[in-house]
């Protein structure tokens, strides 16, 4: 059984509040639900009611099969909004490396690519906006056999495994089938993009080029890279945390999210306005 815990105010407020599904990383083989317990909690705390859901995982299941269960995660935060106290029509997606994968995904795929699934059935798996920190995007950068040996080596037999014969049956390519940027078009939602120029697991190129992809299209986007940082690198560094976190802030008010208030806003000013803009018509925090 698939499980999520849900990170919320203790008061409910009088009006609904948009929510967050947010998506853990871990080579699409482990990871647990709090994972970015720190994003979860200040999410919460800046007026987001936060979902972190399981998904299907290798070395059982391969791609789709995590794709199905976020995407019916999204339906069943739809169908339980009024328990919760969320606003159905502002949920947006949140997830690193594996997860940022994911959270990509919803913000690309529509129901005609056929990776709705069949759980929790008469609601929209659509999401208003995504961020994907560190997220394998374009996985046609692995389609060359993983060498033995090495950190990336591993990674790379993790995403072999993932796409494993993926979209045969439909006679696409796997790498591509299994690629959130493949199906990029000008009524994607809108992304935001985190990496470290260091990524030696997830080369910063692949949320680059997406970015480009997308902006291509009209796609609202952001990018923001860091010099100097590999994978994960947030687990780490706080101060380019909080930079990140102002800025996912600003981008999600931007979509129609909650204010994104002040309280990063010295950690936003950080970074060049290129990468972290105001939202529309509002200064910069």
């Amino acid at each position: 059984m698939l499980r999520l815990d849900v990170y919320q105010a203790r008061e409910r407020p009088a009006t609904p509040l948009p929510a967050i599904v947010a998506i853990h990383g871990g080579a699409w083989l482990h990871g647990p639900r709090a994972q970015q317990w720190w994003y979860l909690r200040e999410f919460a705390r800046r007026g987001y009611v936060v979902f972190t859901v399981d998904y299907r995982k290798l070395p059982r299941y391969r791609f789709p099969a995590c794709l199905h269960d976020v995407k019916s995660a999204v339906r069943w935060m739809r169908l339980h909004a009024d328990e919760y106290g969320i606003d159905p029509e502002r949920i947006y997606a949140f997830g690193a490396s594996a997860g940022g994968h994911l959270s990509a995904f919803l913000a690309t795929s529509a129901p005609e690519d056929g990776f709705e699934g069949t759980e929790n059935p008469g609601a929209s798996s659509a999401v208003n906006a995504a961020i994907s920190l560190y997220g394998a995007v374009d996985l046609t950068m692995y389609d060359e056999p993983p060498e033995p040996g090495g950190v990336n080596g591993m990674w790379r037999w993790y995403v072999w495994q993932f796409v494993k014969d993926a979209g045969r049956e439909w006679g696409q390519e796997p790498f591509e089938f299994a690629s959130p940027a493949a199906y990029g078009r000008p009524y994607s939602k809108p992304l935001l993009f985190v990496h470290g120029k260091e990524d030696s697991i997830v080369h910063y190129r692949q949320s680059e080029a997406a970015h480009e992809r997308l902006s291509a299209l009209g796609v609202p986007t952001g990018l923001i890279l860091f010099e100097h940082r590999g994978h994960a690198f947030d687990y780490v560094h706080w101060r380019e945390r909080k930079q990140i976190f102002a800025c996912m802030l600003a981008f999600l008010e931007a979509q129609g999210g909650a204010p994104a208030g002040t309280m990063y806003s010295d950690a936003a000013k950080a970074l060049p306005e290129a990468v972290c803009p105001a939202p529309e018509g509002a200064a910069r925090p």
